[in-house]
């Protein structure tokens, strides 16, 4: 019996991590402020929090750079265009952590960003937070 006590609270801590997978970033290239949440609960709460903490650090043309319900690696990756004004690449719900700094620095990349920088990476199978 304690055997099957033990094998529902790893279940039900699974279940939990999968359900709290939701991630969301938003971003102002005015500004260069961003906000992210990841491990919510529900996708509009990542995003509402997101773009909270996007508007909280500065952001006054904040759009939507990515959003997800998938678990995994989230990366942002960070770096200044030719202008000076920062550039953002973000990768959410990636399997395996390097393929998602490689495709965070690519998208970064592709917006014209140099001298790329990672800011903040996690696996929201194991955190939560927003920020």
């Amino acid at each position: 019996m304690r055997i099957n006590a033990r094998f529902a609270i790893v279940l039900i801590f699974f279940f939990t991590s999968i359900l709290s997978a939701q991630s969301a970033v938003y971003f102002c290239k005015s500004t260069g402020a961003f906000g992210y949440a990841y491990g919510q609960t529900t996708l509009a709460e990542a995003e509402n929090k997101a773009y909270n903490a996007c508007k909280e650090y500065g952001g006054t043309n904040i759009i939507k750079v990515a959003s997800t319900s998938k678990t995994g690696w989230g990366v942002i990756a960070v770096g200044f265009d030719s202008d000076g004004y920062r550039t953002i690449g973000v990768a959410l719900g990636y399997d395996d952590m390097e393929e998602a700094k490689a495709a965070a620095k690519k998208y970064c990349a592709d917006s014209g960003g140099l001298d790329i920088t990672y800011y903040d990476f996690w696996d929201d199978y194991l955190d939560d937070g927003y920020f």
